[in-house]
């Protein structure tokens, strides 16, 4: 049985009915979203409002770190908070799971989902805003509190952010982010 995006409810209604008019409410669900990371068993009760807020907050870091302009500074805090909106319906869903056909239709929930808002992303800011939120995820990893009892747990979580780090170190190279800068912001937010 193939499901249709008319096939999709959501407590405000049918969901291509609600992503062009979402009520706040609806937004306000990603607070209920667990974070595919928390229900992996692996740490904790963080969710993707949590998340798009932690993101939000390392942006205005981020924007002091390279003295952007106020204008810069704000729409990147924005597009932090905002950057998750579409998981409100459709979930936290891990990067490898996410097939060409559904990075599609993700990005179309979110862009109708800002449309509505009147809200623009600015390619410019693509960069900054993957670097804030690969930030967000180090510092939710870091978050965690294993059972001190239990050393194959602390093992796991310092594996899981090293591995976390590495991701974010391979994309700031891919985009001709130093290393050394990185590094720098990292340790002014105690996360190295």
């Amino acid at each position: 049985m193939k499901y249709h995006p008319e096939d999709i409810f959501t407590p405000q209604g049918i969901l291509e009915k609600v992503e062009k008019n979402p009520n706040l409410d609806f937004l306000m669900n990603i607070f209920n979203i667990p974070r595919a990371f928390g229900v992996s068993g692996f740490g904790g009760n963080w969710n993707v409002g949590m998340h798009s807020v932690a993101a939000a907050l390392i942006a205005l870091y981020w924007a002091k770190f390279n003295k952007f302009k106020p204008e810069k500074r704000n729409l990147l805090v924005s597009e932090a908070l905002l950057h998750d909106l579409h998981e409100a319906v459709t979930g936290d869903i891990l990067p490898m799971f996410k097939s060409q056909l559904v990075k599609k239709r993700l990005q179309g929930i979110q862009n109708n989902l800002l449309e509505a808002l009147d809200f623009k992303d600015d390619e410019l800011l693509r960069t900054d805003l993957k670097v804030v939120d690969l930030i967000a995820f180090l510092y939710e990893i870091k978050q965690v509190s294993p059972n001190i009892m239990h050393t194959k747990k602390i093992t796991l979580a310092n594996t899981i952010a090293e591995k976390q780090l590495n991701v974010l170190y391979r994309y700031c190279k891919e985009e001709k982010i130093d290393k050394n800068k990185i590094n720098e912001f990292l340790k002014m937010l105690d996360l190295i």
